[in-house]
């Protein structure tokens, strides 16, 4: 239910998000991330001003955290208001911020992002030995891209559909690499070309999770495969943090590099 102006402080805002392996600093949960780039997008000149991010240890929840707030992440608490549903926080913090608007009505972007998670999550889980579906869906978003010749999917800024779609992306660059030994391929120019956007946008960097954080995210679900002990120490969340920010450059006919 949207509040009318004034009834809760307006930058009373709150995000609370999964913590990292060390319960403490920011986990690598690609919805979290999908929330704190929206927020972030909303301070930018819009109604929203300031707010602030919350990490909480799931696997050691504060007393009555689970019992008076939610069971899992994303929560948006504003004032009184307790949001724990992904449609239903985006759709809040719409209502009562709609400045700047994140809204797209580009339906053939939409479906061409509808099913590349899903596929990525039954070859890395190996419910799939086989990356072509995964591939199939990946090209899909790289043909389309090609076809808009836009900076992100649905224009020249980022909308709702981006910060949806960017955290997965790199969940799909950095485990699927990690598990499986499986790079998305360098002749998918323009959907490389999207990720290169992302990584020159403060939004999302600022918002990135490291490497380590997202292979960790990954480890601890029970329908993985065991990662290899030299790929164990390599994301050990103990090292310096990396984060995979660059793209695969081809020279083209003319001498150009481009992406």
């Amino acid at each position: 239910m949207s509040l009318s102006k004034g009834e809760i402080p307006p930058n009373d805002v709150e995000l609370l998000v999964k913590a990292g392996k060390d319960g403490k600093s920011r986990g690598a949960c690609p919805f979290c991330q999908r929330m704190h780039m929206i927020l972030l997008l909303k301070c930018q000149g819009g109604d929203l001003q300031k707010f602030t991010v919350t990490t909480v240890n799931m696997s050691k929840p504060p007393a009555d955290f689970i019992k008076k707030i939610s069971s899992r992440l994303p929560v948006l608490i504003h004032g009184n208001e307790i949001v724990s549903d992904n449609d239903e926080i985006v759709q809040y913090i719409d209502d009562n911020f709609p400045s700047p608007s994140l809204a797209f009505d580009n339906k053939k972007a939409n479906e061409i992002c509808l099913e590349v998670f899903s596929k990525f999550s039954y070859f890395t889980k190996e419910v799939s030995h086989s990356s072509a579906q995964l591939l199939a869906e990946l090209r899909k978003i790289n043909n389309f891209l090609d076809q808009q010749g836009t900076t992100f999917l649905c224009g020249d800024y980022l909308t709702h559909l981006d910060c949806e779609m960017l955290p997965k992306l790199q969940h799909i660059r950095v485990v699927a690499k990690a598990f499986k030994n499986f790079e998305i391929p360098s002749e998918f120019t323009a959907l490389w070309r999207y990720l290169n956007n992302a990584y020159s946008c403060e939004t999302f960097k600022l918002t990135c999770p490291s490497d380590q954080e997202i292979v960790h995210h990954w480890t601890v679900k029970p329908e993985m495969p065991h990662l290899p002990r030299d790929k164990e120490n390599y994301y050990s969340t103990e090292t310096p943090e990396r984060r995979s920010f660059d793209v695969p450059i081809k020279k083209s006919i003319n001498g150009e590099y481009g992406y």
